[in-house]
């Protein structure tokens, strides 16, 4: 019954852990890649309106 406590509460820890790493670090983008842009309508207005000259593609994807 103590083992299976100890190894609950691990693995509960790991993935808290790994849920709080994935949350507050920053990725990074690789290398040759322009970094994500943070998507408020402002800065994609902007950016929408600067990609005129080539292809543009707008998905919209919903859980339902």
């Amino acid at each position: 019954m103590k083992r299976k406590l100890i190894v609950t509460v691990a693995v509960l820890v790991a993935l808290v852990g790994a849920a709080a790493y994935y949350r507050y670090i920053p990725g990074q983008a690789p290398r040759g890649q322009p970094p994500l842009a943070n998507f408020d309508q402002s800065s994609f207005q902007q950016q929408f309106s600067a990609a005129a000259a080539g292809p543009r593609v707008l998905v919209l994807l919903s859980p339902t």
